[in-house]
C-alpha cells in the first residue's frame, strides 16, 4: 500500500503551553479521501496545517510523498500539497477571481501562455467561467470556495488538504463541492479534510482518522465509525445510518443505499 503522508511521533504545543497534538503516528493512503474527524478542540485543524508546512512541527517527523518536511524542501512540499482554508477569504485577495487563480502559477515563474492554460483549466473544472472577472468579495460562500479550489488546482497539486470544506454550505452547494473533489480523486489526487460531521464522513470518506484532545484514537476504513465504544470515547455520535442498521446484516452508508434496502 502506497502512502501519501506519513507522520511519526508528532507533538505540538501552543505558545501558551497548551498541548495541541500529542504523539501522532499516522499513515494516509494515496488516492483516497481521508477524513480527520473530531469535535471542536480535538486538534484536527492543527494537524491539517502541519501537512503542507503552514504550521512547522516542533517535535516529530512528517513525510509527504516520501519527502521529509523541512526548510530545504518546504517550497516543493507546498507545490505538491494544496491547502483550502476553512474561510476562503483568507486566500482570496486579488481584485478579480481570475487574478487570484493566476497568483500561484505566476509565482512559479511560468510563461504567460502556461499560466493562462492553467487558470482556464481550473475555472472550467470548478464551473465558475461566468465569475472570472468578478471581485472575490462579491461572491457567495460557495462561489468563494470554488474560486479558492480553482486557485489550488492551477498549481497542479498531488494532495489537496481542506479545513472544514463543507462548513456553512447549503446541502446542494456541499454536494456540488463534493462532486468537484470526487473528480480530482478520480484523476489521481489524494484528499484529506477535517470535519466534525460523522454522517457526511460515513457517506463520503474512504478512510477516517478519529481525534480527541490532540490524540489519534483510531484510524482505518470508514466502517470503524460503527464501533460504539470508540465513538462514545471520541465524544461523537454514531452515524445515523450506523445507528439505524446496527442490528441488521446490511450496512448502508448513504440515504440512497438505505432507501433501496427499505423499498
Amino acid at each position: 500500500m502506497a502512502f501519501a503522508i506519513e507522520i511519526n511521533d508528532l507533538n505540538y504545543t501552543y505558545p501558551d503551553q497548551t498541548p495541541a497534538l500529542t504523539g501522532i503516528n499516522l499513515k494516509i493512503t494515496k488516492q483516497k479521501k481521508t477524513a480527520i474527524l473530531g469535535a471542536n478542540g480535538s486538534g484536527k485543524t492543527t494537524l491539517i496545517y502541519h501537512i503542507n508546512g503552514t504550521i512547522q512541527s516542533q517535535d516529530g517527523e512528517l513525510k509527504v510523498l516520501d519527502k521529509t518536511i523541512n526548510k530545504e524542501n518546504i517550497n516543493n512540499i507546498r507545490q505538491a500539497v494544496g491547502l483550502l482554508f476553512d474561510n476562503p477569504d483568507n486566500q482570496l485577495f486579488s481584485t478579480t477571481v481570475y487574478g487570484d487563480i493566476a497568483f500561484g502559477p505566476r509565482n512559479l515563474n511560468l510563461e504567460q501562455n502556461e499560466i493562462n492554460k492553467r487558470v482556464e483549466m481550473a475555472i472550467e473544472k470548478v464551473g465558475i467561467e461566468n465569475l472570472s472577472e468578478r471581485p472575490p468579495y462579491s461572491l457567495s460562500l460557495g462561489q468563494k470556495k470554488r474560486a479558492a479550489i480553482a486557485g489550488i488546482l492551477a498549481m497542479k497539486p498531488q494532495i489537496l488538504v481542506c479545513d472544514e470544506p463543507f462548513s456553512g454550505l447549503d446541502p446542494s452547494i456541499s454536494l456540488q463541492l463534493r462532486e468537484i473533489l470526487d473528480d480530482l480523486k478520480e484523476q489521481g489526487a489524494t484528499l484529506v479534510y477535517s470535519t466534525h460531521d460523522v454522517d457526511l464522513t460515513y457517506a463520503w470518506a474512504d478512510e477516517v482518522v478519529i481525534m480527541k484532545e490532540g490524540q489519534v484514537l483510531k484510524s482505518g476504513p470508514v466502517d470503524i465509525l460503527r464501533e460504539e465504544r470508540l465513538m462514545e470515547k471520541s465524544g461523537l455520535p454514531l452515524p445515523m445510518l450506523a445507528e439505524l442498521f446496527k442490528h441488521s446484516k446490511y450496512n448502508p452508508h448513504t440515504v440512497q443505499e438505505a432507501s433501496r434496502l427499505i423499498t
